[in-house]
């Protein structure tokens, strides 16, 4: 009998140990899997915002190219200085002499309705057109979509055909633009049909064609990724990708290879790691104490997730050097007002900074930081509960007005906008004076 009690005895605390192994492992796999759950939930928070921000940025750069370059293809004068034999002196003048100093356009291109290059200017130096060749070649896919949305567009007049309608926007967008390498050279490509925006009018037949391109540079790409908060950003094409980096496809490239943004992407989960598995090994040395260390741990770490979850979604909807609300934010709340029937009712103020470069060229981009943050706090103020301001790159704010929008109170915040913009900014090692433009919707 006692042969049995002790082996009873034995088997119990040899369940128990057991039991209490069983206990602690089960733990340790629930904190493992808490932690990878976590850290993969963080992970695809950051990574959707980033994705969102990078195609925000890239959106915006091809939609400042198609505005910049619709100065000359949607222009009484050029169809009417580009039409049968090239007028020199536009050339020389509009296209030449402005676009590459004033828009940093390297390359602009007139391809005619047959496909072959009329014009070609090479930043302010006009070429003999055989040498566009190659380029038309290489984009000759966009051109041909220009051409086709163009005639899908066009509308017949007693005298010829017109385009109706805004050509950079909405339905009537007639621009193609594409991210891809050309002739070796990463950049932005946009065609477009040369169209008059007043009076002139089209015969029939396919339309001639405003090729232009702006290059992916690495000053850009550097300025682009300090603006996004992303390091180590780059644009190239699917076989130059880093496979520790994230990346979103951009452009459609040539000959199947995809254009793809990328960057050094910073896991949340490495940091929930860091922080946790010291204490988890802690907890798993120890047998009794360890199952409320163990409960205690796992309520930190989920309150530290849902810390980075709420800090990963201001950071989607705010500008991380100012903390104003970022292009995303503002789009939504622009589409909020919009939906709510509230268009008729608000105001949009489109604010740029001037001599905003030359701070940073004489003070760095320190002082740089510190004139962007300030003049933030200064439009943010200004603006106040009439309505929300953002940044949306990087000296450029754009301002929703919902409150007091008549006319002359409009107006007159402008004039506050640009007075408190333009008091000094003092910081260590000198003081910088910039100003303000503004357009108002």
């Amino acid at each position: 009998m006692r042969k049995v009690v002790q082996s009873s005895g034995r088997n119990l605390t040899v369940a128990i140990r057991l039991s209490c192994a069983a206990i602690v492992i089960a733990f340790a796999g629930l904190g493992v899997f808490v932690l990878f759950l976590a850290g993969g939930i963080a992970d695809r928070v950051r990574l959707e915002a980033e994705n969102q921000l990078v195609t925000n940025e890239l959106d915006r750069q091809i939609q400042l190219l198609a505005r910049d370059q619709s100065q000359i293809s949607y222009w009484d004068k050029s169809v009417e200085s580009l039409a049968g034999r090239i007028d020199p002196d536009f050339v020389d003048k509009e296209i030449a002499g402005w676009l590459w100093e004033d828009f940093g356009i390297e390359t602009t291109i007139v391809v005619a309705g047959g496909g072959q290059p009329r014009v070609v200017v090479q930043q302010d130096r006009v070429l003999d057109p055989q040498e566009g060749t190659d380029f038309v070649r290489a984009v000759e896919d966009l051109t041909s979509a220009a051409r086709l949305r163009y005639l899908n567009l066009r509308r017949a007049t007693d005298a010829g055909y017109i385009v109706a309608g805004n050509p950079l926007s909405g339905d009537s967008q007639l621009f193609v633009p594409d991210i891809r390498p050309v002739n070796g050279r990463m950049g932005l490509v946009v065609a477009q049909a040369i169209i008059p925006d007043e009076d002139a009018v089209l015969p029939e037949g396919a339309p001639q064609v405003l090729l232009t391109f702006k290059p992916v540079s690495p000053e850009l790409l550097k300025t682009m990724g300090e603006t996004l908060g992303l390091s180590d950003f780059r644009i190239v094409t699917g076989e130059q990708m880093q496979a520790d980096h994230a990346s979103i496809q951009v452009g459609h490239g040539v000959e199947g290879r995809p254009v793809l943004a990328e960057w050094q992407s910073v896991a949340p989960s490495r940091a929930i790691w860091s922080m946790s598995v010291i204490p988890m090994l802690a907890l798993l040395a120890l047998v009794g104490g360890t199952l409320v260390l163990v409960a205690r741990r796992s309520a930190a770490a989920l309150r530290a997730l849902a810390a980075s979850e709420q800090q990963n979604r201001f950071l989607a909807l705010h500008d991380a050097l100012t903390g104003l609300p970022n292009r995303l934010h503002f789009d939504r709340t622009l589409e909020e007002t919009i939906s709510q029937g509230r268009h008729d009712r608000c105001a949009i103020l489109c604010i740029d900074l001037d001599r905003f470069k030359a701070v940073n060229d004489t003070y760095g981009h320190q002082a740089g930081d510190t004139v962007i943050k300030t003049v933030a706090g200064r439009i943010a103020e200004t603006v106040g509960d009439a309505g929300i301001a953002a940044r949306i790159g990087g000296d450029e704010f754009i301002v929703l007005l919902h409150n007091e929008i008549d006319r002359d109170n409009v107006l007159w915040r402008c004039d506050r906008l640009i007075e408190s913009v333009c008091r000094p900014v003092m910081f260590e090692g000198g003081t910088a004076d910039v100003g303000a433009s503004i357009g108002v919707a």
